[in-house]
């Protein structure tokens, strides 16, 4: 075939998502003759590939090629897909603004410039957070797709206005913006189906802020289902093919995010830390989660400490750490460091009411622990405002939460029912670990009038802790109760406390495998494998891998340790 059959084969193979076959077309069509079209389409068979530094190169040298060629309305759009990728994959703000501009340069001076002016729409929408500005940003976009029949456009832009009117408070309307976008997504109505992946994503982003998956639950099926058909390159850039969930079947970097709120610590090390590697390595970072701030404060709650202010090096003033961040200032004993934190956070974030909520939570910790009573009374009225906008489970779950905390803190005796209604909340809305710290919270109202209730919360709290792997919240749990003058931990930790993956681990350990070899067995970092030994120590509450070893032979899990596993 020659330069031109090339060009087709590889655009019908970009088509029909077999991305390899794209590239090699393309590759030889630009071996062939060098033109604009093999550069364009080898650059985004690349993305596909999930080699977007790549795409991003060869796309901006196909801009130039076009520019040379006077096809300026082509260059528009590679500017703006330019300016989209670098804002929305890599943060790039200067990259991005470059590139915004200079579409805005060509499309100036285009008599027809067809739908481009929508899509500058849409990516100046992108460069702000999910305000309500940015809504009208989003909505000339959604305006010119349907002027022009821009199906891909409309997809993109209807999602981008809903989640800005959600951030924003309109929380009904921009659902309905959401479910229409995914309807038009799903039919088959766009022809390009990044922006497919790019409803998805942001689908979950809503629904994880409102912490309500009923939105996602509609369009399961067709998540999986199409996952399995594409897949999603840089969109995804931390996407595994082991997991079976429907979120970590999109998405290692919501994965390890959501494992951590339920409670599953031990999935949550082995995501969040592949995720943070491939951050670090690559640039790229999921589109909704920060993975930095979720592996901060996993290692808070494995009492960490020093690992946790390795990880957050570098991104201490990044407000999607904020929260994080401050978790690690109070347990090292900075609450008023946690409070300049959260306060400069929440600054930013003014008429985001979506975004700003878990920062007022947290803040509500940290003005209580620095003595700011009136300060923490204030979050909590912020969180309760936003909850009654909302209405999900979680949001009222952690509504009830924070005014408990304060109840509880001035000795009023409604604190009791408002941590109880919390931890049932949190229950529902499957959030484990919340669940927990309410529970804790609950047990300490219990205490001045009802100390066996007391004792049986925390002591249901501590197993549940412990469990899990979160060991420092779990030693503040056991310290509770001695507080009450009983014993924390009622016999010795045991073996089946370890999730699978430890006992895969220690079974290892115990054939004097290093980390580097049980990484390589297990097919993990040997940066996770140590992770895994540093955490199967913490459980068993010995001091080195000798002693583990030991532990185990002479305490064996229980049949009925292994069947609530």
């Amino acid at each position: 075939m020659n330069a031109r059959d090339q060009l087709v084969a590889g655009s019908r193979s970009l088509s029909s998502g077999e991305w390899v076959a794209a590239r090699d077309a393309f590759q030889v069509a630009w071996a062939e003759e060098e033109s604009a079209d093999a550069l364009d389409g080898l650059a985004r068979a690349l993305w596909w590939l999930n080699d977007p530094a790549g795409a991003l190169e060869l796309r901006a040298r196909a801009f130039a090629r076009l520019r040379h060629e006077g096809r300026d309305a082509e260059a528009a759009a590679v500017a703006i897909w330019l300016a989209r990728e670098y804002r929305n994959l890599y943060r790039r703000r200067e990259m991005a603004d470059g590139w915004r501009s200079r579409a805005r340069s060509l499309l100036s001076s285009l008599e027809d410039a067809g739908s481009l002016h929508g899509w500058l729409h849409l990516a100046e929408s992108e460069a702000d957070s999910l305000h309500p500005r940015a809504a009208d940003q989003a909505d000339r976009a959604v305006t010119i797709a349907r002027e022009h029949g821009d199906i891909d456009l409309e997809i993109v832009a209807l999602m981008r206005r809903g989640a800005c009117m959600v951030g924003g408070g309109a929380v009904a309307d921009g659902v309905a913006d959401l479910h229409e976008a995914m309807a038009a997504a799903t039919s088959g109505e766009g022809d390009d189906v990044q922006y497919v992946g790019e409803a998805l994503c942001t689908l979950l982003e809503v629904a994880g802020l409102l912490g309500d998956p009923s939105m996602v639950e509609p369009w399961a099926a067709f998540l999986v289902g199409y996952h399995a058909s594409y897949a999603f390159g840089p969109l995804l850039p931390f996407e595994t093919s082991s997991a079976t969930e429907l979120i970590s079947a999109f998405c290692t970097g919501c994965c390890g995010g959501v494992y951590l709120v339920t409670g599953r610590l031990d999935a949550a090390e082995e995501q969040l830390s592949h995720a943070v590697t491939q951050l670090i390595t690559t640039g790229l970072r999921p589109r909704c989660l920060h993975p930095v701030a979720d592996l901060v404060e996993l290692r808070v709650l494995q009492g960490r400490l020093q690992d946790a202010e390795a990880v957050l090096t570098g991104f201490e003033d990044d407000p999607e750490c904020a929260a994080s961040a401050a978790a690690l200032d109070l347990a090292t004993g900075h609450p008023q460091r946690a409070v300049a934190r959260l306060t400069r956070a929440i600054e930013s974030l003014t008429g985001v009411p979506l975004l700003a909520l878990p920062l007022h939570a947290a803040l509500v910790d940290a003005a209580l622990a620095s003595g700011n009573v009136a300060l923490a009374e204030t979050s909590g009225q912020f969180v309760a405002e936003v909850a009654g906008t909302t209405a999900t489970v979680l949001h009222r779950a952690q509504r009830d939460h924070a005014a408990g905390k304060l109840a509880l803190a001035a000795g009023d005796a409604a604190a009791t029912a408002l941590l109880r209604s919390a931890t049932l909340a949190f229950a529902e809305a499957g959030a484990a670990l919340p669940a927990c710290r309410a529970r804790l919270a609950l047990a300490r109202s219990l205490a001045p009038h009802d100390r066996g209730l007391a004792v049986t919360e925390a002591r249901s709290v501590l197993l549940a802790l412990d469990r899990m792997g979160a060991t420092a919240e779990a030693d503040q749990a056991a310290a509770f109760l001695r507080e009450l003058g009983v014993r924390g931990r009622t016999g010795p930790r045991h073996v089946g406390l370890l999730s699978n993956r430890e006992r895969e681990v220690l079974a290892l350990v115990a054939d004097g495998l290093s980390n580097a070899e049980i990484g390589q067995r297990l097919f993990i970092s040997t940066k996770t494998a140590g992770h895994h030994v540093s955490s199967i120590l913490a459980k068993l509450g010995v001091r080195s891998r000798t002693e583990a070893v030991a532990f185990a032979m002479l305490n064996p899990p229980t049949a009925v340790n292994e069947g609530t596993r």
